[in-house]
């Protein structure tokens, strides 16, 4: 059976799940058994096909398709993780030392959907370029462009999304002098660099 796992999460089970309605199974014990929802099931073994007849009758938004495309790259896990995580980050407190409040801050409301609709389905990190991995929530985060420190909110116009080692080196720095930072690490690396391999070529010279 195509049942997910880390190599294959999204193959269609289509046939697995016909198969299993066959031997006489209920919707609970197929979802139980294939980890897909009884919607997915209902989808393929409705009774003249109305399920099918209804999803091809929804005619999707831009949003709507975005947020669909986003949920189909990540399981349900990772997903209810990256909600998690939009609402921790619309109740940051300010300070360096800020705490989650239990209360959520922000000027105006906006929701995991309108979160999606900003990083698009295809996510990439803003400081390095990067791709996000959205089934391992422990390796992005949800960063604060202008820091709460400095007077940043909890605004989605101040919502980024980052890698987790870029968003710890980050830290409280604005992002203009997170650059200079970066900057001045390239250079210093690239003169030990030079003075390493000036080194060597002297060494070479002083062998016989």
């Amino acid at each position: 059976m195509n049942i997910r796992s880390k190599r294959n999460k999204y193959k269609r089970r289509r046939e697995d799940i016909l198969n299993l309605r066959r031997q006489g199974l209920s919707y609970n014990e197929i979802a139980a058994q294939l980890g897909c929802s009884k919607a997915t099931i209902s989808y393929h073994c409705g009774k003249n096909k109305t399920e099918k007849k209804r999803v091809a009758a929804q005619d999707k938004s831009g949003l709507e398709k975005k947020i669909w495309t986003f949920k189909a790259r990540c399981t349900k896990s990772a997903w209810r993780h990256f909600a998690s995580k939009v609402k921790c980050f619309k109740r940051r407190g300010r300070g360096i030392k800020a705490r989650t409040n239990w209360r959520v801050k922000v000027s105006k409301q906006y929701t995991t959907a309108d979160v999606v609709a900003k990083i698009g389905p295809k996510p990439i990190c803003y400081l390095t370029g990067k791709k996000i991995d959205l089934d391992d929530s422990s390796s992005y985060s949800l960063d604060h462009r202008v820091p709460t420190s400095l007077g940043g909110k909890n605004d989605l116009e101040n919502l980024e999304i980052c890698s987790h080692g870029a968003n710890k080196a980050k830290a409280d720095l604005p992002i203009d002098e997170f650059y200079k930072l970066c900057e001045e690490v390239l250079k210093w690396r690239n003169k030990c660099r030079r003075k390493k391999k000036a080194r060597r070529s002297r060494k070479k010279k002083c062998l016989p």
